[in-house]
C-alpha cells in the first residue's frame, strides 16, 4: 500500500477516536464495565441467551424478557446504547462511502 495512502487512513482512525462521540462512547462504557450490577446483569442474560438458545422453555424466556427490562430500566445504559447506535451509524456511514468511492475507481 502507496505510504500516503496509509498515513491518510491513520489520520482518518485517529480523526475518528478524537471525535466527541467516540470518545462519549469509550467513557459510557468504561461507566458500564465498572458497574458491577449491569455487568451481572449482562452476564446472567447472556447465560439465559445460551439456555433459550438450546432450550425453547417459556419460562426461560420470560426470565429473558424480565432481564432485559431491568437492563434497559438503566439510564447508563440507555445512554451506551443510543451512543453506541450512533457512532454505528457513523461509521457505517463511512464504510458507505468507501464503498462508493472504490465501486467509482473500479468502474473501468
Amino acid at each position: 500500500m502507496d505510504d500516503s495512502v496509509k498515513k491518510d487512513i491513520d489520520e482518518l482512525f485517529d480523526k475518528i477516536k478524537s471525535s466527541d462521540l467516540y470518545k462519549a462512547y469509550i467513557s459510557i462504557q468504561e461507566q458500564l464495565i465498572k458497574n458491577k450490577e449491569i455487568m451481572n446483569l449482562i452476564d446472567e442474560i447472556k447465560r439465559y441467551q445460551k439456555i433459550v438458545v438450546n432450550n425453547k422453555d417459556k419460562i426461560v424466556e420470560n426470565e429473558l424478557s424480565t432481564l432485559y427490562k431491568k437492563l434497559n430500566s438503566y439510564p447508563i445504559y440507555q445512554s451506551y446504547l443510543e451512543i453506541s447506535d450512533e457512532l454505528n451509524n457513523e461509521l457505517v456511514s463511512i464504510k458507505d462511502i468507501f464503498e462508493k468511492y472504490f465501486e467509482t475507481i473500479l468502474k473501468i
